[in-house]
Formats: C-alpha cells, structure tokens, sequence
C-alpha cells in the first residue's frame, strides 16, 4: 500500500474527528524541532503540529506530551491563556500511519522579535509567570513534577565528531572548549543548588511561545513543562525577554519584568544571586548539546545546516553571557 504524504495524513486526520472538509494544508515557520502547519476547512481555521519523530520515538516522549498539556489545561483553569490542544476520544497525541500530531485552534496573534518587545511587556511577562508560578499543581490529580537533577555531558566526543565530519564549527568549539568545562561544571552544580523549593512551570517561556493579541498574552508549546525552581525561570525568561539572547540585553526590561513578578508572586524567593547566574547558563549549554547531536544527521525535521547555525549561536551567547554576568548580578540584586 502506498504511503500518505503529510497533506494525505492531515486531510485524513481532520475527516477522522470530524473537523470539517474542503480541506487546505499549508506549512508554516514553527520551532526548530516539530513541522507546523496552518489548515483550513469548512468548519474552522486550525493549527497542527507533526510531531518529530526522533523525539517521538523516546520510551518518554508521549507521556511527556500527555504531562505537558494536563499543565497546560490545569493553568487556563487557574487564568491563565494557555493554548491546550484538542482532545479526541481522551487523546492529545494523535496518529496516522508512522506519523504523530497535536491540532489547536488557530490563536489569532503574533510573536514579538527581540526589538518590537516593550517595557509593558515585560511587566505583563512577569506578572503572568508569577500567576503561573502561585498555582498549586500538586493538588491537581495526575500532575506530578519531574526530577530537576542535572549532570555534566561529554563535550569532548562532540569535538572529535566535529573534526572528523569537517564541520564548520569545530574550530569554534575547540576555542570555546575551557570555557564550556567551568560553565557546565559551574551551572550543574549552581542548578542542583536550587532544587529545594520547586515548582511545575512552563520552562521555556521565551519570546517564541509567546503570541500576542495587543498586549494580552497567549502561552504556547507547553512540551518543555515540569518542575523547576521559580527564581532560577524567572532570571531565564527576563533573560531572554530583555534581549540577552540576541546580545543586546537591555536590563531596565530586565528589572522590569523581575519586579512586576516580585510583586505578584506569593512566594518567597530565596537564592543565591551567583548561583541563578550560572544556573542561567544552564538551558543554554542543554540547547548546545541538542544542536551537536542533531548537526551529525539530515532529515525532513533534522536540518544539520540548521544545526550547525545554532550550535554557532549558542557558542556566541555563552560567551555573552559571561561578559553580562557582573551586570546581571548587579541587577538581581536591585530586585530582590
């Protein structure tokens, strides 16, 4: 029998749950790990991911998909706008032939680039990850945090792939390689620090899974979700909200967004300033390793051009990161 192609597998899957026909698949820009696309029938305008298969085939993958959204459905309950997937007969991960999908309604709205973010969006950011952050998920049935604990990963098997395959980061790396040992061993120990006081988040609450209706917000791409220490979110989405990973933090955005959430949270934040720093540091250097892995492979999710792009990207922001550190202190410490 012959294999669907992915508009066959859509239109499929939209006539299965009763979506409506006179069906139209087009792709669109999404994250960097799964295929999005815009799909219009007779009945209503929808967005559907694909899911990727390399991370689908993990022995976890689902039931993290399955964890994500119950967090997400148990935070629009508590107000906060939280694009939840559908739900078909229970399920949220859906599949067609060899392939996977989520289907949400389509969210008129937009994601702001790092020079269209404002100061009031800032203080929106905060207040909404504060509000997100009061929530008492462990009162809600079959949501339970996930194990924060972080160790150190290989860097020097990367290096030795880079060479070997002539990539065109690899000198990159090997300048990079002194500098990438203390921040893991620095992060990991800093991250571990923070694991006392935990709560279940979002955890990549940055500019792209935000889209806007004017200044109302609307959280998206909850697959990321679990426990995490809430001083140690917010330095990471002020971070990223007041421009650091583009190398242009603006830090009045910074303490903006910092004292909108102190002022929301109910919640006592109790950390060391240095170690949020470098626990900071961590996500970066997780997205660093995920982009070496998948620069050694091409495939219809797997760009390893796309890769090798970041992996250059991520090596520049670590770096601005370490430059930025005394100023970041400096700031945390004018908040809290």
């Amino acid at each position: 029998m012959k294999k669907l192609d992915i508009n066959d597998k859509i239109q499929k899957l939209m006539l299965q749950n009763d979506l409506g026909a006179e069906i139209t698949v087009q792709k669109i820009a999404g994250g960097l790990s799964h295929n999005m696309y815009r799909v219009v029938t007779d009945k209503a305008l929808y967005a559907v991911k694909q899911l990727n298969p390399a991370v689908m085939c993990k022995k976890e993958a689902y039931r993290n998909f399955v964890f994500s959204e119950k967090t997400a459905r148990v935070a629009k309950k508590n107000g906060i706008n939280a694009v939840c997937a559908l739900r078909f007969r229970g399920k949220v991960v859906l599949k067609e032939e060899d392939s996977f999908f989520m289907i949400f309604d389509w969210i008129n709205a937009q994601t702001l680039s790092a020079e269209q973010v404002q100061d009031k969006h800032c203080e929106i950011v905060g207040q909404t990850l504060a509000k997100l952050h009061n929530i008492n998920f462990r009162k809600q049935k079959n949501i339970m945090p996930k194990n924060a604990q972080t160790e150190p990963f290989d860097l020097d098997k990367y290096l030795s792939s880079a060479k070997e395959q002539g990539k065109p980061f690899a000198q990159r790396l090997q300048n990079s390689m002194e500098l990438l040992s203390t921040l893991l061993q620095l992060s990991v120990a800093a991250t571990n620090n923070l694991n006392n006081d935990l709560v279940v988040s979002h955890r990549d609450l940055d500019r792209k899974n935000v889209m806007w209706q004017s200044f109302t917000p609307f959280l998206i791409d909850w697959e990321a979700s679990g426990s995490i220490d809430p001083a140690l979110e917010l330095v990471q989405v002020a971070w990223y909200w007041a421009g650091g990973d583009v190398e242009s933090l603006d830090l009045h955005k910074f303490e903006t967004l910092i004292k909108s959430y102190v002022e929301e949270y109910r919640g006592k934040i109790c950390a060391d300033h240095a170690d949020l720093v470098y626990a900071n540091v961590r996500p970066k250097l997780d997205w660093l390793q995920y982009n070496l892995l998948r620069a050694f492979v091409e495939t219809e999710f797997e760009s390893a051009e796309l890769a090798d792009n970041e992996v250059v990207d991520c090596l520049k922001e670590l770096e601005y990161c370490v430059r930025q550190f005394d100023n970041v202190v400096k700031a945390l410490k004018n908040c809290f």
